[in-house]
């Protein structure tokens, strides 16, 4: 099978050996060239023909910001993945970064831990990452064909009027502001992948079947929903049912959570903006993130979004109408004594991230049982699948993203391969099927 050929840009001579070490010494991955600014990367682009760019954002003549709108003028579905600072000033330049168009991030390994733990931080961090996003190489991971839509929810922009919260991204350099693709298309790089194999794990095994109407479950035609404008034309799966029928508890759903890892910035930059006002239910979010980022990711989804949105506190009463985003580093969960109400820790990481969505899922599962419905967008491995599972136990319901456009269909495509989803779904049609599911059982008229 042919390497993944990857190209390194960083200004720092060091980082660019660490870097290089780690990934070579995988023979999935080759370097194919290394470059100490944007100006000179560009330069070399036509030459090295990499799959993936591994790219720093703080740069000397050429920062990775101007780099990067650059690129996408070039080549719109090349993936890259920006190598930045765990610093608020990192933080702001990703998020900057994933607005323009960048398919990931990694942060860079603290100097303190040694030349060894920085380089096995490389390893495990970016290697997964590299090999999700070009699935085409490696056979790994579920990528998928279609371009996805940058959302103006992640360029810091305001649609109701001036900063009131937190403080304004940093500002681009002008080269990038003429560049910016906020409201176009920028396509990511994916490629298609033979049918995933059956899962293994036998205890899977009974829930490879379709999921079942219960006892308080109807078929309802999928039209148009509550205080939302006609749905958008066809191209999601009704997993249970026949043609547009679909599964839909006579529950009323108290709660919505969200998993979601890898292209979740943008995947939820397009999702809450596109909630209608006023949902008569708590949103609670697990994104995979560092600390800080979740903060400054809050920040700008608020700003563009009609439901207040907040980086979740320990100890938070949950409101309907209000969107919480689990804080980088804790662990979520909800509880109902005395009031529902989140509880953050940072007990042991599960799936090897924290904030883990199956912490977040197995806790409403256990709270709200059938009155439970997740959604699991975009991401890298199976975080959410053992929540998923319990949440249908309960007589929950599930929603998933469909993998042409999913960054990486890992998260949503266990789940869908489980036949544990209510519905798989294209990204732009999630916000009015979540809305008509929370809506049918609080409304006499037609769904």
């Amino acid at each position: 099978m042919t390497p993944i050929r990857v190209f390194l840009v960083d200004d720092s001579s060091v980082i660019r050996r660490l870097v290089s070490d780690a990934l070579t010494a995988d023979p999935e991955v080759t370097v194919v060239g290394t470059a100490s600014n944007g100006k000179t990367a560009l330069a070399q682009l036509p030459q090295v023909q990499p799959d993936l760019i591994v790219m720093d954002v703080e740069m000397p003549e050429m920062d990775g910001l101007q780099t990067l709108a650059a690129i996408r003028k070039i080549d719109h579905r090349l993936p890259v993945i920006m190598f930045s600072s765990e610093t608020r000033r990192g933080a702001v330049a990703t998020l900057d970064a994933l607005a323009l168009g960048a398919s990931d991030y990694v942060t860079k390994p603290v100097s303190a831990g040694g030349a060894k733990k920085a380089l096995e931080y490389v390893r495990a961090e970016l290697l997964p990452k590299i090999k999700a996003l070009c699935p085409h190489r490696t056979g790994e991971g579920s990528g998928a064909g279609s371009p996805l839509p940058v959302s103006p929810g992640l360029s810091g922009e305001r649609k109701r009027g001036p900063f009131t919260s937190g403080e304004p991204p940093l500002p681009a350099p002008a080269s990038v502001a003429a560049a910016s693709p906020v409201g176009r298309t920028i396509p990511v790089r994916r490629a298609t992948t033979p049918p995933p194999a059956k899962p293994t794990n036998p205890r899977h095994a009974e829930v490879q079947r379709s999921p079942q109407p219960g006892p308080q479950d109807v078929a309802v035609p999928s039209t148009n929903a509550w205080r939302l404008p006609p749905p958008s034309p066809p191209g999601g799966v009704a997993v249970s049912g026949s043609g547009n029928r679909r599964r839909i508890s006579t529950r009323p759903v108290e709660v919505v959570v969200i998993g979601v890892s890898t292209g979740g910035p943008a995947a939820l930059a397009e999702l809450l903006p596109a909630l209608p006002p006023g949902l008569p239910v708590p949103v609670l979010i697990v994104l995979h993130m560092p600390p800080m980022f979740t903060r400054l990711l809050a920040e700008r989804l608020a700003l563009s979004s009609a439901a207040p949105v907040h980086e979740a506190a320990d100890g938070d009463s949950v409101k309907p109408g209000h969107v919480y985003l689990a804080p980088g580093g804790y662990h979520m969960s909800l509880v109902r004594e005395g009031g529902p109400r989140i509880v953050l820790d940072q007990k042991p990481p599960e799936n090897h991230c924290r904030p883990a969505v199956d912490v977040l899922f197995r806790s409403v599962a256990k709270a709200y049982g059938a009155a439970t419905l997740a959604v699991v967008l975009t991401g890298m491995g199976q975080d959410g699948m053992i929540g998923c599972e319990l949440i249908r136990a309960a007589g929950g319901q599930v929603i998933v993203q469909d993998q042409a456009t999913s960054v990486v269909w890992g998260m949503p495509g266990c789940v869908a391969r489980a036949g544990l989803a209510d519905e798989v779904l294209p990204l732009v049609q999630i916000p009015a099927a979540v809305t008509r599911r929370v809506q049918i059982a609080r409304s006499s008229a037609p769904i």
